[in-house]
């Protein structure tokens, strides 16, 4: 396993949310500032790269040709009947 080295920085933040990472801290008895702060930036990575994903992907669908558009709703169409079928069957 890679250990990395980690860069100590100095942020300001409310006094409530100074108090609700502690609170945290305690009812978990375990962990430190450091770790809820790494770990909720974790997730607002996590959540910056979903976000840019679904704009991607909803770019995509914008882009689309009429063509394209009524292509994959024949698809839908088409694949909605086989599944109501094997369904009914």
């Amino acid at each position: 396993m890679r250990r990395t080295v980690k860069e100590k920085i100095t942020v300001s933040i409310a006094p409530e949310l100074v108090d609700a990472v502690d609170q945290e801290i305690r009812a978990q008895q375990a962990g430190s500032r450091s770790a809820v702060f790494e770990a909720a930036l974790q997730l607002w990575r996590t959540e910056q790269h979903r976000r840019a994903i679904e704009q991607a992907t909803a770019a995509y669908y914008r882009s689309r040709s009429v063509k394209e558009q009524w292509e994959d709703r024949q698809w839908t169409q088409s694949t909605s009947r086989y599944a109501n079928r094997l369904r009914d069957d």
